[in-house]
């Protein structure tokens, strides 16, 4: 039995070293190192800030009661019930990668790491990779691998994220572009399940992550659903899930920190689509964001003073 097991480990090493590639020659593609420099994204957060405002503004003029009835019921369950669901997901998440490469990480340190990447995401450097390749590493990954399981977590993202919204868009008569979308998301799924079954962590982990991305979309719908209710702007669960999938623009657009104002002019343009008004549509997903960032903002400076210097 130990000769067999001298034969084949070997080759499972092999497997694992190509499935160690695919991911690395993917993240090299999804996040260039030139464009993620401080030096581009500084001016690029600048530049996207006042993108934002001047959205927000425009929205305005062509809806200037929008803000007149506020719903406050909405809004408090945004602020204080999908935006921490959204928190601890992606922690759950973020341990599940961290197993993907054979590391454990607790719970709790998982949902420090969730929140302040987060913020650290609208500084100008490329802040929530950095802060999980950190968290990673202190846990035994090494940079390169920490990295890559990062980013190739986040392209199963896409592809949650794809399929979800392109079934919603079939749903909604537009056939063409929904079966598109979760075709492609599909296949991205498929994929992402048969390049990681040689991991540490295999399929059974694989299949976890992907439901853990799939519960992420589903939340972002409710929270897209929610801020429609908290403005008072008539709407269905289908159309605010379409308008996920801006979400997923707007991440993949890395130079833009945390995508600031790509996202939300995503939105503005997928919203006509599904029946929605392209102001409403961006003033909905500019509120998301604003909620995201007073509940977790606060939390990740408190966490970030406590911390001792060094650490």
């Amino acid at each position: 039995m130990g000769r067999a097991q001298q034969i084949v480990r070997p080759g499972v090493d092999v497997l694992n070293a190509r499935a160690n590639a695919v991911i690395h020659r993917l993240a090299t593609i999804v996040e260039p190192k030139a464009l993620s420099s401080p030096r581009w994204r500084r001016p690029i957060l600048i530049i996207a800030a006042a993108g934002f405002a001047l959205g927000i503004l425009l929205s305005l003029r062509a809806q200037p009661d929008a803000f007149d009835n506020v719903a406050w019921l909405p809004l408090c369950l945004l602020a204080f019930a999908a935006v921490p669901a959204t928190i601890a997901l992606n922690a759950l998440e973020f341990q599940l990668s961290a197993r993907l490469i054979g590391h454990e990480i607790g719970f709790g340190s998982a949902v420090k790491t969730t929140i302040i990447g987060g913020v650290a995401n609208m500084l100008p450097l490329p802040g929530g990779t950095i802060v999980r390749v950190a968290a990673l590493k202190a846990a035994g990954a090494t940079v390169g691998s920490g990295t890559s399981v990062t980013l190739f977590v986040a392209l199963m993202w896409f592809g949650a994220a794809f399929a979800y919204s392109g079934l919603w868009l079939a749903i909604l008569d537009q056939p063409a572009l929904g079966y598109a979308l979760l075709i492609v998301g599909v296949l991205i799924l498929l994929a992402c399940v048969l390049i990681t079954r040689r991991l540490a962590g295999g399929s059974l982990v694989t299949y976890q992550l992907i439901a853990a991305k799939i519960g992420l979309v589903l939340i972002d719908a409710i929270r897209i659903h929610l801020c429609f209710e908290a403005l008072d702007v008539a709407s269905t669960f289908g159309q605010a899930s379409v308008l996920t999938v801006a979400s997923i623009l707007g991440a993949s657009v890395s130079i833009v920190p945390a995508g600031l104002g790509v996202r939300e002019g995503a939105s503005a343009l997928i919203g006509p689509l599904v029946g929605l008004a392209a102001a409403s549509a961006y003033l909905s997903s500019s509120l998301n964001r604003i909620v995201g960032l007073a509940v977790s903002g606060p939390v990740a400076l408190a966490l970030i003073a406590w911390k001792r210097p060094g650490r």
